[in-house]
């Protein structure tokens, strides 16, 4: 297993998997609570229709699981050892194109000059 040496701008990387998790949690109360007590309101800006928010929030949970992902390879974890901590590994072919995009989020952390 081979340990990749990068440098990653690790607090940008934090703030983003915070924003992101605030958002995860606002979603669950769109798509749950406020669906099944019938407080939504239809002209309301913030509210947003269940279905919605159950999509935006599958889709946050996938890209939050790489954000952890590269926050542990630029701990020094190996590669394939953070893929396997947080990706799913259902079909193979998911799995690489997972590991494709975790080395799309390695490079976009990584600071510039290297």
């Amino acid at each position: 297993m081979e340990t990749i040496e990068k440098k990653v701008n690790v607090e940008k990387l934090r703030e983003d998997i915070k924003k992101l998790s605030e958002e995860q949690k606002w979603l669950k109360n769109q798509r749950k609570t406020v669906h099944k007590n019938c407080e939504r309101k239809l002209g309301d800006s913030d509210d947003i229709e269940p279905w919605v928010a159950t999509m935006k929030h599958a889709q946050n949970r996938e890209e939050l699981s790489l954000m952890y992902a590269t926050l542990l390879v630029s701990r020094g974890w190996s590669f394939e050892d953070a893929a396997k901590a947080h990706l799913p590994k259902c079909f193979d072919w998911y799995y690489d194109r997972l590991k494709k995009e975790l080395q799309e989020y390695l490079d976009s952390y990584t600071e510039k000059g290297e």
